[in-house]
């Protein structure tokens, strides 16, 4: 008797487990399907859209700033702040590169959406940017590889794949639980598992 409530315990659990977690991370599974799909299919990603170039006036603080190369990183921060301030440009991901030939200044930003490139030319106190913006769908497929994102998305698709997980293992107990189904379920899922393996072994 306890043996049987027990194990309608578990089942009942695994119901609502496969259930709310299903719910839980329902867009972003379909979100990762759909741009897993896409990622597979580079070709379908459309074009990119041509870079744009500008030149913004420098902030005035900057004449009077000195040691560049020693302090290009602190100095290349604040320009940033500035940049983001007053132009709106920005990245997730940031580089900073002194070139000391051409007394210059390149900072990288980089983002799911796209990449800025800065340069301030020390001598000529002159700021050049230039801006190339990923299709949609590509923007899409970075975001799907966590490229370049926010560390809260980065928080977000590890635990959407720890539920994901939990939805699949659910899922299997309870198709392999009742016996009307258990020979059916038992045969696709080996048969998924074996088209699997034997894809990925191809590959080497």
């Amino acid at each position: 008797m306890f043996t049987s409530l027990n194990k309608q315990s578990i089942n009942a659990l695994m119901r609502d487990i496969h259930i709310f977690s299903a719910m839980l991370v329902l867009l972003l599974m379909l979100f990762f399907a759909v741009s897993g799909f896409f990622l597979a299919h580079p070709e379908l990603s459309g074009n990119d859209s041509d870079a744009i170039q500008q030149d913004v006036t420098p902030p005035s603080w900057i004449v009077q700033t000195t040691q560049w190369p020693e302090r290009y990183t602190q100095h290349g921060l604040k320009l940033m702040l500035w940049l983001d301030q007053q132009h709106n440009i920005r990245g997730v991901d940031y580089e900073f590169e002194w070139d000391e030939f051409e007394n210059l200044l390149i900072i990288s930003l980089q983002s799911p959406g796209g990449n800025t490139i800065v340069e301030y030319f020390k001598e000529q106190n002159r700021i050049a940017i230039e801006q190339s913006e990923f299709s949609f769908l590509d923007m899409l497929n970075n975001v799907h590889r966590a490229k370049h994102t926010s560390t809260l998305w980065k928080y977000l698709s590890d635990v959407s794949a720890i539920i994901m997980v939990l939805f699949c293992l659910s899922g299997l107990w309870l198709a392999l639980i009742h016996k009307q189904t258990r020979r059916a379920s038992s045969q696709w899922f080996i048969t998924g598992s074996g088209i699997c393996v034997f894809v990925i072994y191809l590959m080497h």
